[in-house]
């Protein structure tokens, strides 16, 4: 699948770590400036990002691990904290996820605003408002997956929910008016992922409770396939996968914000706004 706006472009993967020991990365936001924020050294490298412009329908949640849908609700600005609006929008995306994938029920947990452009003072990034991420990367792995779900709903509730299939999703659109040029998502077909050798079990430090990520390594054969969507608006969704407990499909996405040398760089402000939601299944 390809079109004129493919691009190529520079991903940060997983190089080495500079001590030989287990990756990991600190995530705190009580690190000072002195302090490193990861233990592993990039491994900057040229790859294809393919754009799904016009060839949305293509892609499935099961197959590719994500997919792109319409949004035509009413966030449309960002919100703070336990407000109307991010109660609203929460429900938004709990129907649209039961509706698509069929589920019994789906619970919206988190989420996080991205920022590009002007640069922000360092007291006002939190756990829901940061930078984008640029190195590509899955959220949880597995083990990380059955803790953040007992510490959402409690370990008695977690035990029934997971009688049944269980998975994470993570939803990720622009806000405001602006178009998202600087940083844009790509992510990766899991299809296209060599699970033995491009997949590297990341600690992650200073999140409340303990667990692990995966960071991506560059394949020697350069069989990874990435996209993006190229100047995604307010009004579309990036749906994609963070685990899945059923074997037979896509486990996750990897994915990660790039830097699109393609387009003028600019001082505007654009928006991204990240949700994670659990769904769950009847029996």
């Amino acid at each position: 699948m390809s079109n004129n706006n493919d691009i190529s472009a520079k991903l940060r993967f997983f190089g080495h770590t500079v001590d030989g020991s287990a990756p990991w990365i600190d995530s705190s936001y009580t690190r000072t400036l002195t302090e490193p924020i990861m233990n592993f050294i990039p491994a900057l490298t040229d790859v294809i990002i393919h754009n799904m412009r016009g060839q949305e329908n293509t892609f499935d949640l099961d197959t590719h691990g994500f997919e792109v849908h319409k949004y035509n609700g009413q966030a449309n600005n960002e919100f703070d904290n336990g407000d109307e609006q991010q109660r609203i929008y929460y429900e938004e995306l709990a129907e649209l996820l039961k509706k698509r994938l069929n589920a019994a029920r789906v619970i919206v947990f988190n989420h996080v605003f991205r920022y590009r452009g002007p640069s922000r003072p360092i007291d006002l990034y939190d756990t829901t408002h940061q930078s984008p991420a640029i190195h590509p990367h899955v959220d949880f792995d597995g083990p990380g997956v059955y803790l953040k779900l007992k510490e959402v709903v409690g370990e008695e509730e977690a035990k029934r929910l997971t009688r049944s299939r269980l998975q994470l999703i993570n939803i990720w659109r622009p806000v405001g008016s602006n178009i998202i040029t600087r940083n844009p998502l790509t992510l990766c077909d899991y299809r296209s992922l060599d699970l033995k050798n491009d997949i590297h079990l990341t600690d992650l430090r200073g999140s409340n409770i303990t667990y692990s990520i995966y960071t991506i390594s560059h394949n020697a054969q350069n069989t990874q396939k990435w996209y993006y969507l190229n100047e995604m608006r307010s009004d579309e969704l990036l749906v994609f996968k963070m685990f899945d407990s059923d074997p037979n499909v896509a486990q996750f996405c990897a994915h990660t914000g790039f830097i699109n040398d393609h387009v003028p760089m600019n001082d505007i402000q654009q928006i991204s706004l990240e949700a994670r939601c659990f769904v769950f299944y009847d029996q």
